[in-house]
């Protein structure tokens, strides 16, 4: 066994194998000094008078280890390190700087073992050195990293702080704007109801001889019902709102559930409704909030219907990348969202004035879909039609 294994070594030059000790000590990757017990130096190799610019002579016999370190390193070593080399006879991996010839310092790593002879007295020190320039220079890269990424997680941190109690100022404001507007909103109707119940009772019982009075008449009676039915808007905005914040999240079966509100809608016999809800057949969301979703945009889906066709709505779900999105894509009108898109959600702005409403809808699909943590996409064509992807 042991032949067979020889014969799978190839057969080496004898001439690699005949290595000089004294090369090998003189010329090896760090520096090798020997010292008498108070320091005075008596052998160095090559390697270690090369890096200190030195020649042997100028050292052995004339110079002390002690005198190559650093003040530092000098009283470390006599109060440290020879202390202990006596005491256990050896000591490792102890850092110091030595100074070269041109007073420049070297970063070293010591390890050392202290000699005696056959009655037990120190005799020589053997110290062995290693060059950790490199590696403290790598060691303080790490150190400034790790000081930069503690910086910028305080940054973060403090930044976060900042977020968060904007968010909850935010907040505030939000909620203080919900009650202002539904509060103004309540208050605001019983006198406009008042109003309009008097113009009523004035149409009824008055006469005007101006043959302007109708127009004017017929002008202020528009903008009392356009007055009444902001109001009613307003006050469903908040009301929804509210209600989605304290209603638990269902279940819902989208199938049955859509195919129930298309029932509510304006009836509209030329109307078409595709549903597919394969894909994602159930949902996790507040009833009433998906429901004024659903309503608002199927309803504006036959609202804004192409006059040189029947509108047709299709609604469907999708899963991306693990998150279900709700689509909702008609034939209608389009919208131009190069010239519209920063406005398709504000409140009271609408882009086919022909058509009556009220401009809340789209304002309270973002609100509601947002509350819940979603986002909507939107999609349209002037002309062909407009679809609306919600991210939930």
């Amino acid at each position: 066994m042991r032949e067979a294994e020889e014969e799978q070594y190839p057969e080496l030059d004898l001439r690699l194998t005949a290595e000089n000790v004294e090369e090998l000590y003189e010329y090896a990757p760090c520096g090798y000094c020997s010292c008498l017990p108070d320091g005075t130096l008596v052998k160095l190799n090559q390697t270690l008078l090369g890096w200190l610019h030195y020649t042997r002579t100028e050292l052995v016999a004339h110079r002390t280890f002690q005198e190559l370190l650093s003040i530092g390193g000098r009283l470390h070593y006599e109060t440290y390190c020879a202390p202990l080399l006596l005491l256990q006879g050896e000591v490792r991996e102890i850092s110091y700087q030595l100074r070269r010839r041109d007073g420049s310092r070297l970063s070293v790593l010591l390890n050392a073992q202290l000699l005696r002879d056959p009655l037990g007295n120190p005799l020589l020190v053997r110290i062995t050195l290693f060059d950790i320039t490199e590696r403290q220079k790598y060691e303080q890269e790490l150190l400034r990293a790790k000081s930069q990424a503690e910086e910028q997680g305080r940054q973060l941190a403090r930044a976060n702080e900042q977020l968060i109690a904007k968010n909850e100022q935010l907040t505030r404001i939000n909620q203080d704007l919900d009650n202002f507007v539904y509060t103004a909103s309540h208050d605001l109707k019983q006198p406009i109801n008042n109003m309009a119940g008097i113009f009523e009772e004035l149409m009824r019982t008055a006469s005007f001889t101006d043959p302007e009075a109708p127009g004017m008449v017929s002008m202020f009676n528009d903008a009392l019902r356009q007055m009444l039915s902001t109001i009613e808007d307003l006050t469903v905005v908040v009301q929804l709102q509210r209600e989605q914040e304290h209603t638990t999240v269902e279940l819902i079966e989208l199938q049955p559930f859509t195919e129930e509100l298309i029932r509510s809608l304006p009836a509209r016999t030329d109307a078409r409704f595709t549903l597919d809800f394969a894909a994602v057949p159930r949902l996790h969301f507040p009833r009433p909030g998906l429901q004024s979703i659903l309503y608002n945009l199927l309803s504006n889906g036959l609202k804004y219907a192409h006059p040189d066709r029947p509108p047709h709505l299709w609604v469907s779900t999708a899963l991306v990348d693990g998150a279900p999105v709700l689509s909702v894509r008609d034939n209608g009108r389009g919208i131009d969202l190069q010239r519209h898109g920063q406005e398709l959600f504000q409140l009271f702005r609408r882009f086919h004035s022909d058509v009556p409403g009220s401009g809340v809808g789209l304002y309270l699909v973002q609100r509601l879909v947002h509350q819940a943590g979603g986002r909507i996409e939107v999609e349209s064509q002037v002309g062909e039609g407009t679809t609306f992807r919600l991210y939930l």
